[in-house]
Parts: structure tokens; sequence; C-alpha cells
């Protein structure tokens, strides 16, 4: 059965299990903070975080002195715990519960894009297009998107849901032209059930034709 991506999908998920329970958790996402500090426009740059729920990238980044950060997810219990884990640190992240589909959606101009959980699961043209277009107005120029999607030979579902996966000759033939690419890798993930899923990272950089 192919089910929807929705807000009480996630919302179900983000119930039903204990952070360090779900399938994507790690205890730091190691590659995503390593490049946004490498490839970050500015020592202190405006950073969004696509997807995150309960992710501890936020925390690093506070940790590290960032103070521009948005977070958006679909899922109000993801963001509802994100908050009582940050505790008097809550104030330093802005969150959006909304559908990164969702045609309504504006988001504030940002230099750090960063999304390892919603592309994949986008499932068509018109979703991808949409998803583009949001990223390119957003971004600002020289801007840098860094993007962690589940690679070709990663398993074809998560978390119940089917995913679309990439090879970089896909990203490629979505992004080349409008963005840059400025670095790729293969990293292995090992779910907390033992399950292996193989990402493809990559990061770009918006040009000022885009």
């Amino acid at each position: 059965m192919d089910r929807p991506s929705t807000p009480e999908h996630w919302n179900a998920i983000y119930g039903k299990y204990e952070r360090h329970e779900l399938g994507w958790y790690t205890p730091r996402l190691a590659t995503s903070l390593e490049w946004i500090e490498k490839h970050s426009p500015h020592p202190l740059p405006s950073i969004i975080d696509i997807g995150g729920g309960s992710s501890t990238l936020l925390d690093d980044l506070i940790d590290k002195g960032y103070q521009d950060i948005t977070l958006v997810d679909i899922s109000e219990t993801a963001l509802e715990e994100t908050k009582r884990r940050l505790g008097n640190r809550a104030g330093a992240v802005r969150t959006i519960c909304s559908d990164i589909r969702s045609a309504d959606l504006v988001l504030p101009p940002v230099q750090v894009w960063h999304d390892r959980a919603a592309f994949h699961f986008l499932r068509n043209s018109t979703e991808i297009a949409a998803y583009k277009a949001l990223l390119l107005n957003t971004l600002e120029e020289k801007g840098v998107f860094i993007l962690g999607v589940f690679s070709v030979n990663a398993p074809d579902r998560c978390s119940g849901l089917i995913v679309n996966k990439w090879d970089l000759a896909g990203l490629q033939m979505e992004f080349s032209g409008t963005l840059t690419l400025l670095e790729s890798k293969i990293e292995l993930h090992i779910t907390p059930g033992g399950v292996e899923q193989e990402y493809l990272y990559t990061t770009w950089q918006k040009s000022k034709h885009a």
C-alpha cells in the first residue's frame, strides 16, 4: 500500500517511537555539520533545516554559535519535542510547522538550506518543481544547498512510505544550471534496527543568475 506523506502519518511516527528508535536517527549529523561549517558563505549564516524534526543538528549548531536557525517540519509533534529538548535555548530556533509541498509556504531568506529528510519523499515532477522554486526563492545569492537523499542502493521505503531514490547524475539533471555542484559523497547509515541505508550527500551553490 502506498501511504501518503501527511502530518497525521508523521505525528503518529513521532508519537509512537522514541527519538533514538527512529530509522533515520544518528547521535550527530557529522557530515551535515561539517559541510555547513565548510561551505557557509558567512561566519554566522542564516540556516534553514527542512524536515529536521527532532534531529540534534540544531543542538550542535547552537553549540557552535549559530544564531539564525529555522526548522521546518510537517510534524507538530516533532517540533514540540525539539522545543522541549532545547529548553531555554529553544528561542534560538524559529520553528515552522508546514508541509514543504504547500503552495502557501513562504520562508525567510537564508544563506544555507539543509535537507536530509524531505526531498526523497517527493514523488513526482510537480512536487520536485515546487520544491526547487521555493529553494531558489529562499536561498540568497551564493548561498549553499546541502542535500542528503536515499541513494539508488538504499531501501525502497522509509517509515512505511515509498522514497524516490537518487544517483548523482539524476541530481545534476535536476539542479545543474541554477546551482553549481561543490561536493558529493556516499554515506552509509545504519538504522537503530540494523538496516543499512545508503545516503547520497551533495552540496550546491546558488549563482547570481539562478
